[in-house]
């Protein structure tokens, strides 16, 4: 086992020290001393002496360290603002989430309302689909050509009163028109 004037001398000689034998001699006052002293020796071989030698300079710092008074800290005063703060911060976090549910919950509500009203809409003009498209691929009649005996038949029914399955009738009756003309405007753009 090396001594500590064996691990200060390795030191001063810049030889490589392990880590433990380094920290052994930080934490060991009589080497801290031995090492002040070599050097001074080293100096004194070199011819670096201060005129004035000081060994009692590292023990005069600490004496006037303990002689400094303690600084403590003021202690912190609780305005009202410092402890109901905290509490607002609370309530407004869980005012917020609350906030947040109710918003998605209505947003919800909305959505399946207007769902199902446009599934009822959807409901009263869908009526069966005709099949207008020809084997050659084009519309060979329109739609329009029955026009003038569709006319005189509806305006009979609207002179007269009608009751509601007539008028079921005739608002699907008009849907699969609209949907008839939309087929033959998507088959035959070229015609225009």
């Amino acid at each position: 086992m090396t001594t500590s004037k064996e691990r200060v001398s390795a030191l001063v000689d810049n030889h490589s020290v392990s880590e433990q034998s380094l920290k052994a001699v930080l934490n060991d006052p009589s080497a801290i001393e031995i090492w002040d002293h070599y050097h001074i020796i080293g100096d004194a071989m070199r011819d670096d002496l201060p005129e004035q030698l000081d060994l009692s300079l590292s023990q005069r710092i600490a004496d006037a360290l303990e002689l400094e008074p303690a600084i403590v800290a003021p202690k912190t005063r609780h305005s009202l603002f410092s402890v109901v703060k905290p509490n607002i911060q609370q309530f407004m976090r869980v005012a917020g989430q609350y906030g947040i549910a109710a918003s998605v919950a209505v947003a919800v509500l909305v959505g399946v309302q207007q769902y199902q009203h446009s599934s009822e809409l959807a409901d009263i003009k869908q009526g069966p689909v005709l099949n207008t498209v020809p084997v050659g691929g084009s519309a060979a009649i329109p739609v329009s050509v029955n026009y003038q005996s569709e006319r005189t038949h509806s305006s009979a029914l609207a002179s007269s009163q009608m009751t509601e399955q007539q008028l079921q009738e005739q608002r699907q009756r008009i849907a699969r028109y609209i949907q008839d003309h939309q087929l033959q405007q998507r088959l035959s753009p070229a015609e225009r």
